[in-house]
């Protein structure tokens, strides 16, 4: 079975509590608050060319569904 990450907005903390005690037990579901808070680097640092030329962790439709809701919930393989 698929392993389902539920990330919370950093806005809805009682959510997240919420969250995670209806999913607490099941191994397959992590509920997870978004600490995120801007970009690690900034834009003017510029980047060795033998890096990474995107972050592993962008994800732009959750980035934006986060923005818009409250939560999203990401299914990995």
């Amino acid at each position: 079975m698929a392993r389902q990450l539920v990330i919370v907005a950093r806005e809805h903390p009682d959510l997240y509590s919420y969250l995670r005690e209806r999913f607490a037990g099941r191994a397959q579901a992590e509920v997870l608050l978004d600490r995120r808070v801007g970009q690690r680097r900034g834009e003017h640092v510029p980047v060795p060319s033998d890096r990474r030329r995107q972050d592993r962790r962008a994800r732009p439709g959750v980035d934006t569904m986060l923005r818009s809701r409250s939560h999203v919930i990401v299914t990995l393989p």
